[in-house]
């Protein structure tokens, strides 16, 4: 038991080291309280229910590796960045600093992080598992209505999972939720009514869903309630009393400042396929290379939602794109402005 102690200690001590926040170790069970509240999505929200199928397999560590014996969990966070104040209506923040894009310190730290567990002698991988839940199960956070996990640091915190083939010491799982009672803000401002009730989301209704990951146009009657958000969505925790002056801007990310000109609307617009692949992509690769034209639908939707004249030329000229997508949603959005 010593040994398991040591080697725990060890490795929560390495991971503050390298910057992370918290570090949490919890057991391979199946999680399921995320297998059940799957399910209760499927049953209440039928036309999700392909979306939330995928999702199933990311309950069972084992599944990932067979010899896992525990998940070590981290916290790292990302509201500490300054932020280009006006990309904050189309961008997710965490999209804008996003940890996993190489040679930042996040993604730097996670390499070292696994090259220091290799070294001690364990096997380890980075698996896809309900992050959220194993943060929850190995005691760094707590569910908020919203279905974000919190810490002290609000919900403005990147997770990472690790998988690793020895027993360790497990923390206490934290089961309840921060929220107040009688709390809906975030319920009450999601724009498309995703979030239609505490701790429960209709998926396909999600705006950061409806932006990146569809190959189709966003049915209509939810593009004008996605506003001008072009690549993930933040109003649920904007509003959220216990992100409150979380947000405390003390650093840069790396070349945000330089691309942060190429992010704005009327210069997305205007994006050549090798500008979209040599700059914008690297960073936003959820749309694939080869769907720019998503891109410039979700533009020109931004746009004409946005209320703002100085777009309409743009639009109207869209109506003559040669991609059909475009074409399409440059008519919706011309409609939308008449």
């Amino acid at each position: 038991m010593a040994k398991i102690t040591q080697l725990t200690t060890t490795i929560k001590q390495k991971a503050l080291e390298l910057g992370y926040e918290s570090c949490g170790i919890t057991d391979t069970r199946p999680f399921i309280e995320f297998l059940d509240a799957i399910e209760q999505r499927i049953q209440r929200y039928p036309e999700s229910a392909h979306l939330y199928q995928k999702l199933l397999e990311n309950g069972y560590p084992k599944k990932q590796a067979e010899w896992a014996q525990s998940v070590i969990v981290c916290i790292r966070r990302y509201g500490k960045y300054r932020l280009p104040q006006d990309l904050l209506q189309n961008f997710g923040k965490c999209y804008l600093v996003d940890g996993r894009w190489p040679n930042t310190k996040e993604y730097l730290a996670f390499d070292a992080f696994q090259t220091f567990l290799k070294e001690l002698g364990l096997s380890v991988i980075s698996p896809r598992l309900t992050d959220r839940w194993a943060a929850a199960r190995a005691g760094l956070g707590q569910f908020g209505k919203n279905n974000f996990i919190y810490t002290t640091h609000g919900s403005w915190i990147g997770i990472k999972v690790l998988l690793v083939n020895e027993v360790l010491d497990y923390d206490v799982p934290q089961t309840n939720s921060l929220c107040p009672d009688q709390c809906t803000r975030c319920i009450d401002a999601c724009p498309t009514h995703a979030l239609e009730r505490p701790f429960m989301m209709n998926f396909s209704r999600c705006i950061a869903h409806l932006t990146y990951n569809l190959t189709t146009h966003p049915p209509e009657d939810v593009r004008k309630p996605m506003g001008t958000w072009i690549y993930g969505c933040d109003v649920c925790q904007n509003v959220c009393p216990l992100n409150h002056e979380k947000w405390e801007s003390t650093e840069d990310f790396p070349q945000l400042n330089e691309v942060a000109h190429e992010l704005i609307l009327d210069h997305l617009f205007r994006m050549t396929q090798p500008v979209y692949e040599q700059i914008i992509h690297p960073r936003f690769w959820y749309i694939s290379k080869e769907h720019l034209w998503i891109w410039k639908s979700n533009i020109l939707r931004a746009m004409a939602n946005s209320g703002e004249e100085r777009y309409h030329h743009l639009i109207r000229e869209a109506c003559n794109d040669p991609n059909e997508h475009i074409q399409q949603m440059a008519h919706w959005a011309e409609q939308t402005i008449k």
